[in-house]
């Protein structure tokens, strides 16, 4: 997979303030390109950002690679200028490029933005030695020799236009795809999806709507009318394998965040924390053998077949669910709930406890996201492909943080979330939203 990647500075800061920096920066980027794998075709650095073209081999490598970066420049620059801080505006920006319409387009829309020497132009039109570069494997076949190559992309790169700038500008900025019409229609029958157009107004809330419940028969454990069920150990999660979303407490969003984006349901009664894990084709964190694909699952599918709820007329009272329906649950496979006195078993001891230590926290995810929702600064988000008229929407129903009406909220306020944690929660879900990438990786990773 093939990215156009945007690493910007805080508020137009001037992080490269010399040859320098810049060439301290490109050590870097040359050491860890080659430790996590990532192939850099085409790169520019400037005085407030620093652009690329990559291919990642692996779903994580491009992540790591720019963790990796972003933290040793930061711990350079601060130590060399005597500062503390962040460098950089958040996370990284990127686009998935569709290499047989747009790699030489991107190519040439980072490599004329600046002076030779600290762009990859040097290598790609000139053929000077620049170990960062790696050519890409569409370059190679422009011709057997250099020369041949160096002349067709000079083609390329001279017959840009202020309309495709202007697209290939949009889509990085908007974390969308740089593709055709075409890509976009085969990627839609490769994800299976049936894909809705964008209309006026409100956006349905499908997410929701299209949710699929893992509890297919929630009833009240009763000793007398279950005392000869029982309970098999879990050996996969094919009971989560078509949900499109996983709900999460706020303990959990570093965990899952990490590798799947992290966001807020739109119902304004009760709205809620969970983690989207489907572009509408499957569950894409269980993979073909029942497994998560991370080594942290969500409490969620941990307690299956268990859940606890509150008494309609006292929330304070709990009681245990079981889904009667679980294929985990039988008469004749697993271990048994109740003991021949009627006692608690083991097992279902374990799963009270289990239970009970996690409802803390699931109380205080409510009480803090629904504070989050009183305080007006979460906005509708869809996840699209396509734009304009031809944009396609494969998600929607969800809330994001606005980091404008974030920033716009008073210093009490701010100063109070900050005390509390709910400031480094709220900066872990807006960055874990840059996996709304790593969801169209393990689509099409899926469809291969």
């Amino acid at each position: 997979m093939t990215y156009h990647i945007l690493l910007n500075s805080l508020d137009n800061m001037k992080v490269f303030q010399n040859d320098g920096d810049k060439e301290f920066f490109l050590e870097l980027v040359l050491e860890y390109s080659k430790n996590y794998e990532v192939q850099i075709h085409a790169y520019s650095i400037h005085d407030d950002f620093f652009e690329f073209l990559a291919t990642s081999k692996n779903i994580d490598s491009l992540p790591k690679f720019m963790q990796s970066l972003g933290r040793l420049y930061v711990s350079y620059f601060n130590k060399r200028y005597s500062r503390t801080g962040t460098l950089w505006q958040g996370r990284y920006k990127s686009s998935l490029v569709e290499t047989d319409n747009y790699l030489f387009d991107v190519m040439s829309f980072i490599e004329r933005k600046v002076d030779t020497q600290y762009t990859s132009l040097n290598k790609n039109l000139y053929n000077k030695k620049n170990e960062i570069i790696v050519y890409h494997e569409k370059y190679k076949k422009l011709g057997f020799t250099q020369e041949e190559r160096i002349n067709k992309y000079k083609i390329f790169f001279d017959r840009h236009t202020q309309k495709k700038d202007t697209f290939i500008y949009n889509a990085l900025l908007k974390q969308t795809l740089t593709a055709s019409k075409e890509f976009i229609k085969d990627l839609e029958n490769k994800l299976g999806l049936v894909l809705l157009s964008n209309k006026r107004g409100r956006p349905k809330k499908e997410l929701i709507k299209k949710e699929i419940k893992m509890y297919k028969n929630l009833q009240l454990l009763d000793k007398e009318k279950h005392k000869t069920l029982k309970v098999a150990a879990m050996e996969n999660l094919f009971f989560a394998k078509d949900m499109p979303s996983v709900p999460l407490m706020l303990n959990e969003v570093d965990n899952v965040g990490k590798t799947f984006p992290v966001v807020f349901t739109s119902s304004e009664k009760s709205p809620s924390l969970i983690s989207i894990v489907s572009l509408g084709n499957g569950n894409l964190a269980v993979n073909e053998d029942g497994k998560w694909i991370t080594n942290y699952v969500p409490v969620a599918l941990r307690k299956y077949p268990f859940a606890m709820a509150s008494v309609k007329d006292n929330k304070d009272q709990k009681v245990i669910m079981i889904d009667e329906d679980s294929a985990l649950v039988s008469k004749s496979k697993g271990k048994q709930l109740f003991k021949k006195d009627g006692s608690k078993s083991e097992i279902l001891e374990n799963a009270i406890k289990f239970l009970s230590d996690n409802e803390k926290y699931v109380y205080m995810t409510k009480k803090i996201v629904s504070e989050i929702e009183q305080s007006g600064i979460l906005d509708d988000r869809d996840i699209s492909v396509g734009e304009g008229e031809e944009k396609k929407t494969l998600v929607n129903g969800f809330k994001i943080v606005d980091k404008e009406k974030l920033h716009a909220l008073s210093d009490d306020v701010l100063a109070s979330w900050a005390r509390r944690g709910i400031l480094t929660f709220i900066d872990a879900h807006l960055k874990s939203l840059d996996n709304i990438q790593t969801l169209f990786n393990l689509s099409n990773q899926r469809q291969k």
